[in-house]
């Protein structure tokens, strides 16, 4: 009954892993679980039927799928964590169980097959256990479900091969129904459904956050965009016992006569050299945004009302000294920015942002390509 249990769930896993990847030729992986779980289940078919099977077969066909399989998991973890998977290393293992499984065939011996057999599948098990330990900096919460669900397995191979070794006289091919075959079939069946369970649990995870991550991000430079601005100015601002902090807006000066100039792609070149330009010349803890389009946003925190100018001057002499270079000519760059100091206003996103915004259109009407910290 646990046997058929356990190729059910394979099986239906396979199905799910199958519809989860169609479509998605990025993502390999979903292909290399699909393919791992129907070698598992197909041995397991075999074991179900092994009464009425040759002694060939039960020697060579179910051991070989299982090994199989558990290389192709090694290959989805692989895929997954996006290192290369290398078909060689991820059925070597399945050769050598066949080299040993047709030696023994020719002996009539299946003791050395269901050691050899079990110690691969364990050191299979412990590499995939490593391949999603590597990943944990990613703090996706199923990866240690992952972990959990073939370590276990891996502990259960392990007893297994031990069993082996250590068995009393020639091993049967068909193994007796005792109670500790009853623990590793259970242990499977735990595997299986975790396994299969928390892989699709990671992949939603790691979509989730990319998306997460799209929705707050500029395609064109990359940073952090309004929305994104939006919600840190929040954090920050209602943050209890927040330090002082500053909102600064950037914009480049005269960008629209440098989309007519160069055109736009000289444009968008201007935009991520002052992206570039701003990144590198912010003081650590800062955040950095892209809020419109020639408009960046800084929220400076840490910093007195002095410091934040100065730290704004500083970006401004950065980005005029910049060389940015566009099909062969240069582009000269100038930017005004306005700041709000959160001793100067009431620590709201509205007041803020409009004594920021207010101080810079002074620093425009001023001459541009310069700061603003004072209401004119």
């Amino acid at each position: 009954m646990l046997v058929a249990a356990n190729a059910i769930v394979l099986f239906v896993l396979a199905g799910v892993f199958l519809t989860a990847g169609s479509g998605r030729r990025g993502e390999k992986y979903w292909m290399s679980w699909c393919g791992g779980n129907v070698a598992l289940g197909l041995a397991l078919a075999i074991f179900m039927f092994a009464p009425s099977l040759p002694a060939i077969i039960l020697i060579i066909l179910p051991n070989f799928l299982l090994v199989v399989g558990f290389g192709l998991r090694w290959r989805a973890a692989r895929q997954f964590g996006r290192r290369s998977a290398s078909s060689l290393i991820a059925f070597a293992p399945a050769i050598l169980i066949l080299g040993t499984s047709l030696v023994s065939a020719l002996f009539g011996s299946y003791r050395a097959v269901f050691i050899t057999a079990n110690v691969l599948l364990f050191m299979q098990a412990v590499l995939i256990v490593y391949e999603f330990w590597r990943d944990r900096a990613d703090a996706l919460p199923s990866t240690f479900g992952l972990i959990l669900a073939y370590g276990l397995v891996a502990a259960s191979f392990a007893a297994r091969a031990l069993q082996g070794i250590f068995f009393d006289g020639g091993m049967p091919l068909l193994m007796p129904d005792d109670l500790r075959v009853q623990i590793h079939l259970a242990v499977a069946l735990v595997h299986g459904t975790a396994s299969g369970a928390f892989a699709l649990s990671i992949a939603y995870e790691r979509n989730a956050r990319e998306l997460r991550k799209t929705a707050m991000s500029d395609e064109l430079t990359g940073l952090p965009n309004r929305r994104a601005f939006v919600a840190r100015l929040h954090d920050v601002i209602d943050a209890p016992g927040a330090p002082e902090f500053a909102v600064t807006v950037f914009d480049i000066d005269h960008f629209k006569q440098i989309n007519d100039e160069y055109g736009h792609g000289g444009g968008d070149e201007a935009l991520r050299a002052c992206a570039r330009t701003f990144l590198e010349a912010l003081p650590q803890g800062s955040f950095f945004a892209r809020i419109g389009g020639e408009e960046f946003g800084a929220i400076l925190t840490g910093l007195s009302e002095e410091e934040s100018g100065m730290v704004a001057d500083r970006l401004r002499r950065a980005i005029k000294a910049a060389n940015v270079h566009y099909d062969g000519r240069e582009i000269a760059l100038t930017v005004s920015a306005g700041i709000c100091h959160s001793a100067s206003v009431p620590r709201s996103f509205d007041a803020m942002m409009r004594a920021a915004d207010a101080r810079l259109y002074d620093a425009k009407n001023a001459g541009r390509d310069r700061v603003t910290s004072r209401a004119a």
